[in-house]
């Protein structure tokens, strides 16, 4: 559970070192991932919270698969989620390693692999949970939620690609959005998980 808050932790500390240094920082300017490459120490903070985060998700992905599976879930559709959660979380941990200073087309494509492994398996846990004994509703469609909103973040991500004008600050707006929401679905998830065993 602890492990969770670590990108919350080191995105919240990138962002106040960012502003520190560079007071024009803004949820409509900025993508996280300009955070990797920011100045005063918010680059290092960042790109480590990245690397830690990508594997502590691994683990998260791990007890919930587990989770899934005693909850009598077909083993097939728990393995495809995890494998799209695995995908994502490598996508994590390499935007730090690569993180946009060097070769921004490595940067990009890992980071393609983290959104359209999240895209995946928040639609594909979501279906798991449907299916799912004594999960509730609203949990297993918090992830359809979730997933809307990556569709969202691609759909204007994608416009500002071919016209940087015409949707940028939304693309910048939309993932804090995204990234807000997908920390209340992992939480929510940890919970879950946590009180489940309480009941055991």
């Amino acid at each position: 559970m602890i492990g969770v808050f670590i990108p919350i932790f080191t995105i919240a500390l990138s962002v106040y070192l960012y502003i520190l240094g560079d007071s024009s920082f803004s949820f409509f300017t900025h993508y996280l991932s300009h955070l990797g490459i920011g100045p005063n120490g918010s680059n290092i903070v960042f790109n480590l919270g990245c690397m830690v985060s990508g594997i502590v998700m691994v683990f998260f992905f791990l007890n919930l698969s587990v989770f899934l599976i005693k909850k009598e879930v077909p083993r097939i559709l728990v393995n495809l989620s995890f494998i799209a959660g695995f995908i994502s979380s490598i996508g994590i941990l390499m935007i730090g390693v690569f993180p946009g200073d060097g070769s921004q087309d490595i940067h990009n494509f890992f980071a393609s692999l983290f959104f359209l492994g999240g895209l995946a398996y928040c639609i594909l846990y979501g279906i798991s949970e449907l299916k799912a004994k004594s999960i509730s509703k609203f949990q297993a469609l918090s992830g359809f939620v979730v997933a809307f909103f990556f569709i969202v973040f691609l759909f204007f991500t994608t416009i500002n690609y071919f016209n940087p004008e015409l949707a940028l600050e939304l693309s910048h707006f939309s993932e804090w959005i995204l990234f807000s929401l997908l920390i209340f679905w992992i939480i929510g998830h940890e919970v879950s998980m946590i009180r489940d065993k309480k009941l055991m």
